[in-house]
């Protein structure tokens, strides 16, 4: 460093014309100076080594045509190919928000007012809870009917934005791999894949509510099987005696006619 030092003042000294001026040069700033210009070089040699790397990489990868994936065919049903699930699968297909085309194949569930209203209050709750059964599985299935249509009408507007996508990938023009443009493949390739698994937590959100419907019919029908052995638990004693009583009543009382 000294040495750099000496020389750039003896530089300036033959450079400066024979005069009456005198040539003041600051030690201290020189130093920083050439500090400086040393950091400098250095790193522009650090970047021209990483871009060699860079390019050293990319033709040993070579070309990326050989990564093309060929699209998943969207698959809808046939309702020609059925004669009475047709308006359910059209659903499936196309859409059915309030669920009519859901309803057109499944049996019709009567109406429980008037009919119920005379029971006793542990009956009516049974037959209520039974209904709001039927109830909510027909909602379920209507709502995860008209989810699925709609998650393949997105597919398929989904589809040609991951085809440019893999277009640009495999481009083997020198624009489509400067910096910004991977940082802007990069940010596509996630809003895509973030896409996909909003339709795929929607899915699998009506797969659960299926699940529960399930769940709740299950549990009713053990609650009715406990219900009923803790009632013959309770009375069946009682009720095995009346039963006997009332049968011999009836032998001892009965003549031939």
């Amino acid at each position: 460093m000294r040495r750099t030092v000496l020389a750039l003042i003896a530089l300036s000294a033959a450079a400066t014309p024979a005069s009456a001026q005198l040539v003041v040069i600051d030690p201290g700033n020189l130093v920083q100076t050439s500090l400086i210009a040393e950091r400098t070089l250095r790193t522009y040699e650090n970047l021209v080594a990483q871009y060699e790397t860079l390019v050293r990489m990319a033709q040993g990868l070579g070309g990326l045509n050989r990564y093309r994936l060929p699209s998943i065919a969207i698959s809808r049903h046939d309702p020609s190919r059925w004669t009475y699930g047709a308006a359910w699968l059209q659903g499936l297909n196309a859409g059915d928000v309030r669920g009519e085309l859901y309803r057109q194949t499944t049996r019709p569930l009567a109406s429980p007012a008037g009919v119920i209203d005379s029971l006793p209050p542990t009956a009516r709750q049974a037959i209520e809870d039974a209904y709001a059964t039927v109830e909510i599985t027909d909602a379920v299935a209507e709502i995860a009917g008209n989810q699925v249509a709609q998650v393949r009408s997105y597919s398929g507007a989904m589809q040609p934005a991951i085809q440019a996508l893999e277009d640009d990938v495999v481009n083997p023009a020198s624009r489509y791999h400067e910096l910004t443009a991977e940082l802007d493949k990069i940010a596509a390739g996630s809003l895509l894949a973030r896409r996909q698994d909003t339709a795929a937590n929607q899915l699998l959100s009506h797969v659960l509510e299926q699940l529960l419907a399930r769940g709740k019919r299950l549990r009713d029908t053990e609650a009715a099987t406990m219900n009923m052995r803790l009632a013959n638990l309770r009375d069946g004693r009682a009720v095995g005696a009346s039963l006997i009583a009332g049968a011999a009543s009836d032998l001892r009382t009965w003549r031939q006619p």
